[in-house]
């Protein structure tokens, strides 16, 4: 494939500059890059190949948050990004990709949020609870998780409250893949967005 050609490169060139590198923050940098470029070959193979089935296995959700943050803070270093977990959840079920997507793609609409307000001192809490006796959909849960992407930006306007994980639809002044370019994670039934 086309696509995956220029992503073995960057792959590549990503680890000899790791082995050439002194500064453990540095390095930190090019490991992500190396991991992204691993990622962002399995979203192009899930979307020009056959629909994979997705999978399920055990995925510590602190994992994903923590995957989430540190690409946060590369890409926005001026942006506070705190974590507040709950460290007795319990591994969860599903596709650990899928979940580093979709977490890191409401953490960037709220980062692009708070940039476009221009948010003085922006801030992002990345929050974990278990929750006891709660309801999804008409069906009663034990224990649920809940993870929390938190900012101190304007919020989502009212006229996207009803639509906002709607194919093509987003809050940002600028142009931005839409919800269903990452449609594969599947949230509903055990799961649900506020």
């Amino acid at each position: 494939m086309k696509s995956k050609n220029p992503l073995g490169g960057i792959r590549g060139a990503a680890q000899l500059l790791e082995r050439d590198l002194d500064n453990p923050t540095l390095r930190e940098y090019t490991h992500i890059i190396v991991e992204e470029v691993d990622r962002l070959r399995d979203l192009v193979d899930s979307m020009l190949g056959p629909n994979r089935i997705l999978k399920h296995e055990p995925v510590n959700i602190h994992k994903v948050l923590e995957r989430v943050r540190s690409l946060l803070i590369a890409e926005h270093p001026s942006v506070e990004i705190s974590r507040d977990y709950d460290p007795s959840l319990p591994d969860l079920s599903g596709d650990e990709s899928q979940m580093i997507q979709a977490v890191l793609n409401v953490a960037r609409n709220a980062v692009q949020a708070m940039s476009d307000a221009q948010t003085p001192a922006p801030t992002l809490i990345l929050r974990t609870r278990a929750r006891r006796q709660f309801t999804l959909g008409a069906e009663r849960h034990r224990l649920v998780s809940e993870v929390a992407v938190i900012d101190n930006g304007p919020g989502i306007p009212d006229a996207l409250q009803e639509t906002l994980f709607y194919p093509m639809v987003s809050g940002a002044s600028r142009r931005q893949w839409p919800w269903a370019f990452y449609r594969p994670v599947d949230f509903a039934p055990t799961s649900r967005i506020d």
